[in-house]
Protein backbone atom coordinates (compact mmCIF):
# COMPACT_ATOMS: atom_id res chain seq x y z
CA UNK A 1 0.00 0.00 0.00
CA UNK A 2 1.42 3.43 -0.94
CA UNK A 3 2.14 5.73 1.98
CA UNK A 4 -0.90 8.05 2.34
CA UNK A 5 1.21 10.83 3.79
CA UNK A 6 3.62 10.64 0.83
CA UNK A 7 0.74 10.77 -1.66
CA UNK A 8 -0.63 13.87 0.02
CA UNK A 9 2.78 15.54 -0.12
CA UNK A 10 3.13 14.69 -3.83
CA UNK A 11 -0.34 16.05 -4.53
CA UNK A 12 0.40 19.27 -2.63
CA UNK A 13 3.69 19.70 -4.47
CA UNK A 14 1.97 19.12 -7.83
CA UNK A 15 -0.66 21.76 -7.07
CA UNK A 16 2.06 24.20 -5.99
CA UNK A 17 4.00 23.65 -9.20
CA UNK A 18 0.85 24.11 -11.28
CA UNK A 19 0.12 27.43 -9.58
CA UNK A 20 3.71 28.57 -10.12
CA UNK A 21 3.50 27.64 -13.82
CA UNK A 22 0.35 29.77 -14.13
CA UNK A 23 2.07 32.71 -12.43
CA UNK A 24 5.13 32.34 -14.67
CA UNK A 25 2.85 32.13 -17.74
CA UNK A 26 1.21 35.41 -16.76
CA UNK A 27 4.62 37.00 -16.27
CA UNK A 28 5.77 35.79 -19.70
CA UNK A 29 2.58 37.07 -21.32
CA UNK A 30 2.97 40.36 -19.51
CA UNK A 31 6.55 40.79 -20.72
CA UNK A 32 5.47 40.15 -24.30
CA UNK A 33 3.09 43.11 -24.26
CA UNK A 34 3.95 46.75 -24.80
CA UNK A 35 2.02 49.94 -24.20
CA UNK A 36 1.60 53.36 -25.77
CA UNK A 37 2.19 55.97 -23.07
CA UNK A 38 2.16 59.09 -25.22
CA UNK A 39 0.89 60.23 -28.62
CA UNK A 40 0.96 63.41 -30.66
CA UNK A 41 0.40 64.50 -34.25
CA UNK A 42 0.40 67.52 -36.53
CA UNK A 43 -2.47 68.74 -38.60
CA UNK A 44 -2.39 66.91 -41.94
CA UNK A 45 -2.68 68.85 -45.19
CA UNK A 46 -0.59 70.85 -47.64
CA UNK A 47 1.93 72.28 -45.21
CA UNK A 48 4.52 74.95 -45.92
CA UNK A 49 6.97 73.54 -43.36
CA UNK A 50 9.80 71.17 -44.33
CA UNK A 51 9.98 67.53 -43.29
CA UNK A 52 12.16 68.24 -40.24
CA UNK A 53 9.83 70.90 -38.88
CA UNK A 54 6.86 68.55 -39.27
CA UNK A 55 8.77 65.81 -37.45
CA UNK A 56 9.61 68.14 -34.59
CA UNK A 57 6.03 69.42 -34.35
CA UNK A 58 4.62 65.95 -33.70
CA UNK A 59 7.43 64.59 -31.53
CA UNK A 60 8.37 67.60 -29.38
CA UNK A 61 5.62 67.10 -26.75
CA UNK A 62 7.03 63.61 -26.11
CA UNK A 63 10.71 64.52 -26.40
CA UNK A 64 10.40 67.47 -24.01
CA UNK A 65 8.83 65.27 -21.36
CA UNK A 66 10.82 62.06 -21.81
CA UNK A 67 14.10 63.12 -23.44
CA UNK A 68 16.28 61.33 -20.87
CA UNK A 69 14.24 58.12 -21.12
CA UNK A 70 14.16 57.63 -24.92
CA UNK A 71 16.77 55.07 -26.00
CA UNK A 72 15.64 54.26 -29.56
CA UNK A 73 13.98 56.22 -32.35
CA UNK A 74 12.12 54.75 -35.32
CA UNK A 75 11.29 57.00 -38.26
CA UNK A 76 8.47 55.69 -40.45
CA UNK A 77 8.98 57.22 -43.88
CA UNK A 78 8.84 55.98 -47.46
CA UNK A 79 9.66 58.74 -49.89
CA UNK A 80 12.06 61.32 -48.39
CA UNK A 81 14.42 60.53 -51.28
CA UNK A 82 11.83 60.87 -54.04
CA UNK A 83 9.89 63.86 -52.64
CA UNK A 84 12.54 65.74 -50.61
CA UNK A 85 15.93 64.60 -52.00
CA UNK A 86 16.95 63.46 -48.51
CA UNK A 87 18.62 60.19 -47.51
CA UNK A 88 19.56 58.98 -44.03
CA UNK A 89 16.43 60.67 -42.67
CA UNK A 90 16.47 58.88 -39.30
CA UNK A 91 19.93 60.16 -38.33
CA UNK A 92 19.13 63.66 -39.54
CA UNK A 93 15.91 63.61 -37.48
CA UNK A 94 17.64 62.55 -34.25
CA UNK A 95 20.19 65.32 -34.70
CA UNK A 96 17.42 67.83 -35.43
CA UNK A 97 15.72 66.77 -32.17
CA UNK A 98 19.03 66.92 -30.23
CA UNK A 99 18.92 63.16 -29.73
CA UNK A 100 22.26 62.69 -31.53
CA UNK A 101 23.42 59.75 -29.41
CA UNK A 102 20.17 57.80 -29.51
CA UNK A 103 20.20 54.85 -31.99
CA UNK A 104 17.67 55.08 -34.79
CA UNK A 105 16.28 53.28 -37.83
CA UNK A 106 14.21 54.39 -40.81
CA UNK A 107 11.31 52.00 -41.54
CA UNK A 108 10.11 51.88 -45.15
CA UNK A 109 7.31 49.57 -46.14
CA UNK A 110 5.57 52.00 -48.49
CA UNK A 111 2.06 52.83 -47.23
CA UNK A 112 2.38 50.11 -44.57
CA UNK A 113 5.41 51.73 -42.94
CA UNK A 114 3.54 52.97 -39.87
CA UNK A 115 2.15 49.58 -38.89
CA UNK A 116 5.50 47.96 -39.57
CA UNK A 117 7.14 50.53 -37.27
CA UNK A 118 4.89 49.36 -34.42
CA UNK A 119 5.98 45.78 -35.12
CA UNK A 120 9.66 46.82 -35.01
CA UNK A 121 9.11 48.84 -31.83
CA UNK A 122 7.51 45.86 -30.12
CA UNK A 123 10.41 43.64 -31.20
CA UNK A 124 12.95 46.11 -29.78
CA UNK A 125 11.10 46.24 -26.48
CA UNK A 126 10.43 42.48 -26.25
CA UNK A 127 14.10 41.72 -26.91
CA UNK A 128 15.15 44.40 -24.40
CA UNK A 129 17.35 46.07 -26.97
CA UNK A 130 15.40 49.18 -26.02
CA UNK A 131 13.41 50.34 -23.00
CA UNK A 132 11.64 53.44 -24.37
CA UNK A 133 10.97 53.71 -28.13
CA UNK A 134 9.93 56.89 -29.89
CA UNK A 135 8.12 56.19 -33.18
CA UNK A 136 7.82 59.12 -35.59
CA UNK A 137 5.86 58.81 -38.83
CA UNK A 138 6.38 61.59 -41.37
CA UNK A 139 5.95 62.40 -45.05
CA UNK A 140 6.26 65.62 -47.02
CA UNK A 141 4.50 64.97 -50.34
CA UNK A 142 3.13 68.28 -51.59
CA UNK A 143 6.47 69.23 -53.19
CA UNK A 144 5.34 67.22 -56.24
CA UNK A 145 2.27 67.34 -58.46
CA UNK A 146 -0.51 64.74 -58.49
CA UNK A 147 0.74 62.96 -61.61
CA UNK A 148 4.29 62.61 -60.27
CA UNK A 149 3.11 61.51 -56.82
CA UNK A 150 0.90 58.82 -58.41
CA UNK A 151 3.83 57.64 -60.53
CA UNK A 152 6.18 57.43 -57.54
CA UNK A 153 3.67 55.54 -55.39
CA UNK A 154 2.78 53.16 -58.24
CA UNK A 155 6.47 52.21 -58.51
CA UNK A 156 5.70 49.61 -55.83
CA UNK A 157 3.90 47.60 -58.53
CA UNK A 158 5.90 45.01 -60.52
CA UNK A 159 7.33 46.18 -63.89
CA UNK A 160 5.01 43.82 -65.80
CA UNK A 161 1.89 45.51 -64.44
CA UNK A 162 3.30 49.03 -64.65
CA UNK A 163 4.17 48.49 -68.33
CA UNK A 164 0.46 47.90 -68.96
CA UNK A 165 -0.41 51.28 -67.45
CA UNK A 166 -1.66 49.87 -64.14
CA UNK A 167 -1.59 52.26 -61.17
CA UNK A 168 -2.90 52.03 -57.61
CA UNK A 169 -6.01 54.12 -58.47
CA UNK A 170 -6.74 51.91 -61.49
CA UNK A 171 -6.56 48.82 -59.27
CA UNK A 172 -9.17 50.41 -57.00
CA UNK A 173 -11.31 50.98 -60.08
CA UNK A 174 -11.02 47.31 -61.09
CA UNK A 175 -11.80 46.17 -57.54
CA UNK A 176 -14.91 48.38 -57.40
CA UNK A 177 -16.33 47.02 -60.65
CA UNK A 178 -15.71 43.40 -59.67
CA UNK A 179 -17.21 43.89 -56.20
CA UNK A 180 -20.32 45.62 -57.51
CA UNK A 181 -20.90 42.93 -60.12
CA UNK A 182 -20.26 40.01 -57.76
CA UNK A 183 -22.37 41.23 -54.84
CA UNK A 184 -24.89 43.55 -56.47
CA UNK A 185 -23.57 46.56 -54.56
CA UNK A 186 -25.05 49.91 -55.48
CA UNK A 187 -22.87 52.76 -56.64
CA UNK A 188 -24.30 54.94 -53.87
CA UNK A 189 -23.26 52.48 -51.15
CA UNK A 190 -19.58 52.68 -52.19
CA UNK A 191 -19.72 56.49 -52.28
CA UNK A 192 -21.32 56.48 -48.82
CA UNK A 193 -17.90 55.58 -47.38
CA UNK A 194 -16.65 59.01 -48.47
CA UNK A 195 -19.72 60.75 -47.04
CA UNK A 196 -19.20 59.07 -43.69
CA UNK A 197 -15.44 59.61 -43.56
CA UNK A 198 -15.66 63.28 -44.50
CA UNK A 199 -18.24 63.70 -41.75
CA UNK A 200 -15.78 62.16 -39.29
CA UNK A 201 -12.91 64.22 -40.70
CA UNK A 202 -14.89 67.42 -40.20
CA UNK A 203 -14.89 66.58 -36.48
CA UNK A 204 -11.14 65.91 -36.39
CA UNK A 205 -9.01 69.05 -35.84
CA UNK A 206 -5.97 67.26 -37.35
CA UNK A 207 -7.67 66.19 -40.61
CA UNK A 208 -6.61 67.43 -44.03
CA UNK A 209 -10.17 67.82 -45.36
CA UNK A 210 -12.41 69.22 -42.63
CA UNK A 211 -15.50 69.44 -44.78
CA UNK A 212 -18.67 67.38 -44.92
CA UNK A 213 -19.80 66.28 -48.37
CA UNK A 214 -23.17 65.00 -49.53
CA UNK A 215 -23.70 61.86 -51.57
CA UNK A 216 -24.54 64.04 -54.55
CA UNK A 217 -21.30 65.99 -54.17
CA UNK A 218 -19.27 62.79 -54.04
CA UNK A 219 -20.90 61.35 -57.15
CA UNK A 220 -20.58 64.59 -59.11
CA UNK A 221 -16.94 65.28 -58.20
CA UNK A 222 -14.33 64.83 -60.98
CA UNK A 223 -13.85 61.31 -62.30
CA UNK A 224 -10.49 59.78 -61.31
CA UNK A 225 -10.74 56.08 -62.18
CA UNK A 226 -14.14 54.87 -63.41
CA UNK A 227 -16.39 54.63 -61.48
CA UNK A 228 -14.53 56.28 -58.57
CA UNK A 229 -14.58 60.04 -58.11
CA UNK A 230 -12.25 62.58 -56.53
CA UNK A 231 -13.87 62.55 -53.08
CA UNK A 232 -13.46 58.76 -53.00
CA UNK A 233 -9.66 58.93 -53.01
CA UNK A 234 -7.34 60.23 -50.31
CA UNK A 235 -5.72 63.63 -50.83
CA UNK A 236 -1.96 64.18 -51.19
CA UNK A 237 -0.93 65.21 -47.69
CA UNK A 238 1.98 66.34 -45.54
CA UNK A 239 2.08 65.51 -41.86
CA UNK A 240 3.64 63.71 -38.94
CA UNK A 241 2.50 61.55 -36.00
CA UNK A 242 4.46 60.28 -33.00
CA UNK A 243 4.10 57.60 -30.32
CA UNK A 244 6.05 56.63 -27.21
CA UNK A 245 6.11 52.91 -26.37
CA UNK A 246 7.40 51.00 -23.34
CA UNK A 247 7.00 47.52 -21.90
CA UNK A 248 3.76 47.08 -19.99
CA UNK A 249 5.38 46.62 -16.58
CA UNK A 250 6.69 50.20 -16.77
CA UNK A 251 3.70 51.78 -18.48
CA UNK A 252 2.00 53.21 -15.40
CA UNK A 253 5.18 55.02 -14.37
CA UNK A 254 4.81 57.09 -17.56
CA UNK A 255 1.04 57.70 -17.57
CA UNK A 256 -1.95 56.74 -15.47
CA UNK A 257 -3.84 55.69 -18.62
CA UNK A 258 -1.62 53.62 -20.92
CA UNK A 259 -3.08 51.99 -24.01
CA UNK A 260 -1.82 48.46 -24.53
CA UNK A 261 -0.77 46.86 -27.80
CA UNK A 262 -2.49 43.57 -27.06
CA UNK A 263 -1.79 41.89 -30.38
CA UNK A 264 -0.01 42.52 -33.66
CA UNK A 265 0.14 40.41 -36.81
CA UNK A 266 1.72 40.79 -40.21
CA UNK A 267 1.33 38.92 -43.51
CA UNK A 268 2.16 39.26 -47.19
CA UNK A 269 0.71 38.47 -50.60
CA UNK A 270 2.04 38.52 -54.15
CA UNK A 271 3.03 41.95 -55.44
CA UNK A 272 1.59 40.79 -58.78
CA UNK A 273 -2.04 41.70 -58.16
CA UNK A 274 -2.92 40.11 -61.52
CA UNK A 275 -1.54 36.78 -60.24
CA UNK A 276 -3.84 36.65 -57.24
CA UNK A 277 -6.74 34.25 -57.47
CA UNK A 278 -9.28 36.91 -56.46
CA UNK A 279 -8.62 40.65 -56.13
CA UNK A 280 -11.36 40.78 -53.48
CA UNK A 281 -9.60 38.14 -51.38
CA UNK A 282 -7.18 40.30 -49.42
CA UNK A 283 -5.08 37.48 -48.03
CA UNK A 284 -2.48 39.61 -46.24
CA UNK A 285 -5.17 41.66 -44.48
CA UNK A 286 -7.12 38.55 -43.44
CA UNK A 287 -4.09 36.64 -42.13
CA UNK A 288 -2.59 39.61 -40.28
CA UNK A 289 -5.98 40.19 -38.65
CA UNK A 290 -6.25 36.58 -37.53
CA UNK A 291 -2.81 36.70 -35.95
CA UNK A 292 -3.49 39.98 -34.14
CA UNK A 293 -6.91 38.98 -32.78
CA UNK A 294 -5.62 35.60 -31.59
CA UNK A 295 -2.69 37.23 -29.82
CA UNK A 296 -4.93 39.94 -28.32
CA UNK A 297 -7.32 37.35 -26.87
CA UNK A 298 -10.42 39.41 -27.67
CA UNK A 299 -13.48 38.35 -29.66
CA UNK A 300 -14.57 41.77 -30.86
CA UNK A 301 -13.22 45.30 -31.16
CA UNK A 302 -15.20 48.49 -30.59
CA UNK A 303 -13.83 50.44 -33.57
CA UNK A 304 -11.33 50.12 -36.42
CA UNK A 305 -9.01 52.33 -38.44
CA UNK A 306 -8.53 50.93 -41.96
CA UNK A 307 -6.53 51.81 -45.09
CA UNK A 308 -9.17 53.61 -47.16
CA UNK A 309 -6.93 55.01 -49.90
CA UNK A 310 -10.08 54.48 -51.99
CA UNK A 311 -13.63 53.99 -50.72
CA UNK A 312 -13.91 50.40 -51.94
CA UNK A 313 -10.90 49.37 -49.87
CA UNK A 314 -12.62 50.18 -46.57
CA UNK A 315 -15.44 47.78 -47.40
CA UNK A 316 -13.29 44.94 -48.75
CA UNK A 317 -10.77 45.21 -45.89
CA UNK A 318 -13.55 45.24 -43.28
CA UNK A 319 -14.96 42.05 -44.79
CA UNK A 320 -11.53 40.39 -44.85
CA UNK A 321 -11.08 41.21 -41.16
CA UNK A 322 -14.53 39.90 -40.22
CA UNK A 323 -15.74 43.34 -39.13
CA UNK A 324 -18.46 43.25 -41.79
CA UNK A 325 -20.14 40.27 -43.45
CA UNK A 326 -18.58 38.94 -46.64
CA UNK A 327 -20.38 40.39 -49.64
CA UNK A 328 -22.65 42.51 -47.42
CA UNK A 329 -20.25 45.24 -46.32
CA UNK A 330 -21.70 47.65 -48.88
CA UNK A 331 -25.22 47.18 -47.50
CA UNK A 332 -24.05 47.45 -43.88
CA UNK A 333 -22.22 50.66 -44.74
CA UNK A 334 -25.39 52.06 -46.32
CA UNK A 335 -27.36 51.07 -43.20
CA UNK A 336 -25.01 53.10 -40.97
CA UNK A 337 -23.28 50.26 -39.13
CA UNK A 338 -19.85 51.86 -39.68
CA UNK A 339 -20.83 55.31 -38.37
CA UNK A 340 -19.34 56.61 -35.11
CA UNK A 341 -22.56 55.65 -33.31
CA UNK A 342 -23.04 52.42 -35.30
CA UNK A 343 -22.40 48.81 -34.32
CA UNK A 344 -18.91 48.80 -35.88
CA UNK A 345 -17.44 52.31 -36.21
CA UNK A 346 -14.77 52.44 -38.93
CA UNK A 347 -12.34 55.29 -39.58
CA UNK A 348 -13.59 57.59 -36.85
CA UNK A 349 -10.58 59.83 -37.58
CA UNK A 350 -11.86 60.45 -41.11
CA UNK A 351 -9.53 57.77 -42.43
CA UNK A 352 -7.02 58.33 -45.19
CA UNK A 353 -9.97 59.57 -47.25
CA UNK A 354 -10.51 62.74 -45.20
CA UNK A 355 -7.81 62.89 -42.53
CA UNK A 356 -5.20 62.54 -45.27
CA UNK A 357 -2.45 60.12 -46.26
CA UNK A 358 1.10 61.38 -45.61
CA UNK A 359 2.32 57.87 -46.30
CA UNK A 360 4.94 57.33 -43.61
CA UNK A 361 2.71 58.94 -40.99
CA UNK A 362 -0.61 57.23 -41.81
CA UNK A 363 -0.16 53.98 -39.88
CA UNK A 364 1.25 55.84 -36.87
CA UNK A 365 -1.71 58.23 -36.95
CA UNK A 366 -4.07 55.24 -36.89
CA UNK A 367 -2.48 54.20 -33.58
CA UNK A 368 -2.81 57.78 -32.31
CA UNK A 369 -6.56 57.60 -33.04
CA UNK A 370 -6.78 54.30 -31.14
CA UNK A 371 -4.93 55.90 -28.22
CA UNK A 372 -7.37 58.83 -28.13
CA UNK A 373 -10.49 56.66 -28.51
CA UNK A 374 -9.55 54.21 -25.75
CA UNK A 375 -8.65 57.06 -23.40
CA UNK A 376 -11.98 58.77 -24.19
CA UNK A 377 -10.23 61.81 -25.70
CA UNK A 378 -11.56 61.78 -29.28
CA UNK A 379 -13.99 64.64 -28.79
CA UNK A 380 -16.99 64.84 -31.15
CA UNK A 381 -16.04 61.56 -32.83
CA UNK A 382 -15.71 59.59 -29.59
CA UNK A 383 -17.01 56.02 -29.71
CA UNK A 384 -19.07 55.37 -26.60
CA UNK A 385 -17.45 52.85 -24.24
CA UNK A 386 -14.48 52.18 -26.52
CA UNK A 387 -12.11 49.68 -24.85
CA UNK A 388 -10.62 47.71 -27.76
CA UNK A 389 -9.63 49.01 -31.17
CA UNK A 390 -8.01 47.70 -34.34
CA UNK A 391 -5.74 49.41 -36.87
CA UNK A 392 -4.80 47.95 -40.26
CA UNK A 393 -1.79 49.43 -42.04
CA UNK A 394 -1.40 48.17 -45.61
CA UNK A 395 1.49 48.32 -48.06
CA UNK A 396 0.66 48.74 -51.72
CA UNK A 397 -2.59 47.15 -52.84
CA UNK A 398 -2.60 44.38 -50.24
CA UNK A 399 1.05 43.47 -50.91
CA UNK A 400 1.47 43.22 -47.13
CA UNK A 401 -0.47 44.25 -44.08
CA UNK A 402 0.08 44.76 -40.37
CA UNK A 403 -2.86 44.64 -37.98
CA UNK A 404 -2.64 45.95 -34.42
CA UNK A 405 -5.19 45.44 -31.65
CA UNK A 406 -5.21 47.92 -28.77
CA UNK A 407 -6.89 47.77 -25.38
CA UNK A 408 -7.30 49.56 -22.07
CA UNK A 409 -5.81 46.69 -20.09
CA UNK A 410 -2.97 44.17 -20.63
Amino acid sequence: MPDLYLLKKILALTLLLQSQVKVLSRIVLSKSMVAIVGASLTKFGKRSEDIFTLTKESSSPLVRKFREEIDFVLVSNSYSGEFNSISGLNNLVTTYLSLDYVPSLRVDNTSGSGGTSLLVAKSLLDSRVARVVLVIGVEKMSTKGTREVTSVISSLLPPRERSLGISVPSLASIMTKIYMKKYGATRESIAQVAVKNHRNGARNPYAHVRKEVSLEEVLSSPLIAEPLRQYEFCPISDGSASLLLVRDEEAESFTDRPVYLRGIGTASDSSHVSSREDILEMRAVREAGRQAMRQARVDKVDFAELHDMATILEIVEAEALGLLERGKGWAQTWEGITEVDGEMPINTSGGLNSKGHPIGASGVAQAVEAFLQIRGEAGERQVKGARFGLAMSMAGFGNSATVSVFGDEP
